[in-house]
């Protein structure tokens, strides 16, 4: 289904098209009148230098067809874009899914909980500015789910929580709130936290595979290898991703300032305007921030602003490089005059 407010930016000969997956440079669009496969068009493909210029799942985009060949050659301007630092230090950014109206960052109520990586998640989300809820699954596990939601809730404070099982269906019909047509929503989360399971819930029946977690460790296995985009038979797109074993933050400041606004509130009181809030006399935020929340927003700040140096560095490579190829090009027209 393509949503009309996107279909209007399009003009004929183009049509409006929507990822639904990604191999490569390979795409799966979706239109009016069914799925194709696509590629991006030379032009705009040299065109591209981030990562996050390039479709992503969830994007609409303006397509070419010459018989049956498609080719894209514009995205359209994005509602929002989730994304994450691409792995092993790399300077670039991994874009995961665009156009999201609820964001539900995923996690399973067994030995995976963990409070720190929820409030990884969520800075991210507030960083990008993309709607999120916390989804809590496999509920049938564990006895006492209150307690679970107090601990995100005493962590993140009125975020919208959403406890689901599966196994009883338990939580499903607060999830209708989030759906309908022209809405979307995205799930992310560690591996084997149930995101395949719970999508294939919504959807009714089972599209995606399912696995389980190993006994020694609680851990999830992979499941999803993809992004993969969706559709339930009232409208919504559901945007499933692969699961995750590290999530590192991009672009974070205000997200990390966002998730952790009661230490910023403190601080204020501090006897000291500059206080870095590690051991100084009248720090009000030592004497009233617990040790582990305090050690958290300091480690994340500490990520944050690393990933800032690492994105002003890659911004000042890639204006040079363009000052290079701007060089280059007069040096090129200079010499084809000379002939």
């Amino acid at each position: 289904m393509i949503s009309q407010a996107f279909s209007a930016l399009v003009e004929a000969p183009r049509v409006c098209g929507r990822i639904a997956a990604n191999d490569r440079s390979l795409y799966l669009v979706e239109t009016e009148h069914g799925q194709h496969h696509a590629q991006i068009i030379g032009s705009l493909r040299y065109q591209l230098e981030d990562p996050r210029d390039f479709p992503v799942v969830g994007d609409y985009v303006s397509l070419l067809q010459a018989g049956d060949v498609y080719m894209i050659d514009s995205v359209l301007q994005r509602q929002n874009l989730f994304a994450r630092r691409a792995k092993n230090g790399s300077h670039y950014m991994q874009p995961i899914a665009a156009n999201i109206d609820t964001l539900f960052i995923t996690v399973a109520v067994n030995r995976d909980f963990k409070i720190r990586r929820l409030e990884r998640y969520v800075a991210s989300a507030y960083a990008f500015e993309v709607p999120f809820a916390i989804a809590l699954t496999k509920i049938d596990l564990v006895e006492d789910v209150d307690s679970f939601i107090e601990a995100v809730h005493g962590t993140l404070n009125d975020v919208p929580i959403v406890a689901l099982s599966s196994l009883d269906g338990r939580g499903y019909a607060a999830l209708q709130q989030f759906c309908g047509p022209d809405k979307t929503i995205a799930f992310v989360g560690s591996s084997g936290v149930g995101k395949s399971t719970l999508i294939n819930s919504l959807l009714g029946k089972t599209v995606l595979e399912t696995g389980g977690i190993r006994e020694t460790d609680g851990r999830g296995r992979h499941t999803t290898t993809r992004r993969l985009l969706l559709h339930r038979e009232d409208g919504t797109a559901i945007i499933d991703t692969p699961g995750m074993r590290e999530f590192t933050l991009a672009e974070a400041d205000q997200g990390v300032a966002d998730v952790f606004q009661e230490i910023t509130s403190i601080a204020e009181s501090c006897k000291y305007k500059d206080c870095r809030h590690i051991a100084e006399p009248g720090c009000a935020v030592l004497e009233y921030v617990d040790d582990d929340r305090l050690d958290s927003w300091r480690k994340l700040e500490r990520e944050a602003a690393f990933e800032a140096r690492k994105t002003d560095r890659r911004a000042a490579v890639l204006e040079r490089d363009r000052w290079k190829n701007i060089h280059k090009a007069n040096r090129r027209r200079e010499r084809e005059r000379d002939f």
